[in-house]
């Protein structure tokens, strides 16, 4: 059988290496409060911290990237960096799912996890999944792309995510984690000619 595979959600990959000496000592120097289930910095423009500019051109150079392999948008239009944030995540702790409003590509720099067990869920909008719904769910002989509702993928120290914002996502709790969990999440949004107008959606023809 041949299975032409529909809008798939793009997830992208960045090596940018561990923090330097000066960049962690940057990170750990911010405020930080608790919410929902972990903690985050006061700071919500952090990003902007002289001491991480490498780590902000970085970030910037991989989104150039991956919208240019992805969403393919015009040279009239540009995404920029709105808001950052320190998140920790304490052994124990969580981060509940959630996605970003107002914003249009979110990502995450993991400052410090642990490699062999840290991990970042995405799940899916079961309205939009014709098999695994609310009304229909099927019990499964083995996961599949098309009847999971849930994606782990293994993060480790340095690397880099970028995702849409409007993917719901989050970090579940380990029982086996043996140290906090640190990391920088941000938003983008756009700026420039979004459309010149008319219909301009593109299609794909199988």
């Amino acid at each position: 059988m041949n299975v032409a595979n529909l809008f798939p959600v793009p997830v992208g990959m960045f090596e940018y290496g561990k923090p330097s000496d000066k960049e962690l000592e940057a990170i750990k120097s911010f405020e930080m409060v608790d919410n929902a289930s972990n903690t985050s910095s006061v700071n919500q423009n952090v990003i902007d911290d002289e001491r991480l500019a490498g780590l902000k051109d970085f970030i910037e150079a991989s989104l150039k990237v991956y919208l240019a392999e992805t969403l393919s948008p015009t040279p009239e239009m540009a995404h920029y960096l709105t808001n950052s944030w320190v998140n920790i995540t304490n052994v124990g702790q969580h981060h509940q799912v959630h996605s970003h409003m107002n914003s249009v590509v979110s990502g995450t720099y993991y400052v410090d996890v642990e490699n062999d067990k840290d991990t970042l869920t995405f799940t899916r909008d079961d309205a939009n999944n014709s098999f695994m719904s609310e009304i229909m769910v099927p019990d499964i002989t083995m996961g599949t792309p098309y009847n999971c509702k849930e994606w782990y993928i293994p993060v480790q120290t340095g690397q880099l995510l970028l995702f849409p914002s409007s993917i719901e996502h989050g970090v579940p709790p380990r029982e086996d984690r043996t140290k906090d969990r640190i990391s920088i999440s941000f938003n983008t949004f756009v700026k420039g000619l979004v459309s010149k107008g008319g219909d301009g959606t593109p299609r794909i023809y199988i």
